[in-house]
């Protein structure tokens, strides 16, 4: 290679664009080796579980508590403009048919990505930080099967069921809503919602939850497993799981709706 281009391609080497290309190979690489873990999650199943239920259970008032508030800005803002033509007794299929396709879904997998991703990643980097990764090489353990993957595996397993619990609860507050500030009749909600809601709008709430989970555990276990620099290492890491956690859902949930929708 010549001078000239040797020192094109060193700039290319430092520029942002391939360190972001770089890492973005970098974490699939990592996402696969990750997947090929979840076997392994059976022989820690006391770390297995344990993430289960911290992952699970500390998130899920956060969770319930967002849905059921945007559930009821929802039902109160439909309320008022269907009032006008006489459509009021629409706000059940209105409700049922938001909570259960975008906002119970959206809204738990933004919330684990705010809470659970930064988490993960602070854990995992400390224990980067503090050589506790270097220790079980050491002891001729993989992190990657003893740390990565039941935490993974924990994410992608636990969004499902906590989907399920905020939609509920959003309907449920929704509904609230409806029949105490705008007037809805309670019969009439429940008849409208069931009349309204198809096989397909189940199964769109359904089949996102651990897709969202699954990409939430990879970001965020990444970023931990190669954090580098020590507090302020910690704390980009940190903005970055967030970030790209938060943005990766967005666009999730619309590839999905679109695949969804394509075969229907």
């Amino acid at each position: 290679m010549s001078t000239d281009g040797k020192k094109l391609w060193d700039n290319i080497k430092e520029s942002e664009l391939y360190g972001n290309i770089r890492q973005l190979f970098d974490w699939m690489k990592f996402s696969v080796e990750a997947i090929k873990g979840f076997p392994q999650v059976l022989r820690y199943p006391g770390e297995t579980f344990k993430q289960l239920y911290i992952l699970g259970n500390q998130a899920l008032p956060l969770i319930v508590f967002a849905t059921m508030f945007v559930s009821m800005v929802l039902s109160l803002e439909w309320g008022k403009k269907l009032e006008p033509f006489g459509a009021k007794p629409m706000l059940g299929r209105i409700v049922g048919i938001s909570v259960l396709r975008e906002i119970g879904p959206m809204l738990t997998g933004l919330m684990m990505a705010g809470r659970t991703g930064a988490k993960m990643v602070a854990e995992i980097g400390n224990m980067v930080l503090s050589n506790q990764i270097d220790a079980l090489r050491a002891f001729g353990t993989d992190p990657m099967k003893r740390l990565i993957a039941p935490r993974v595996f924990a994410v992608f397993i636990v969004m499902t069921p906590l989907t399920i619990i905020a939609d509920i609860a959003g309907i449920l507050a929704g509904w609230a809503t409806a029949i105490f500030l705008s007037g809805a009749d309670p019969e009439f909600f429940w008849l409208s919602m069931r009349g309204g809601l198809f096989f397909k709008d189940l199964f769109v709430g359904i089949i996102k939850p651990p897709f969202f989970g699954l990409y939430i555990g990879l970001v965020s276990t990444y970023f931990g497993y190669t954090i580098t620099g020590g507090a302020e290492g910690m704390g980009r890491a940190a903005t970055q799981t967030v970030m790209f956690a938060s943005i990766g859902i967005l666009v999730l949930d619309f590839l999905l709706t679109l695949f969804i929708l394509a075969l229907y």
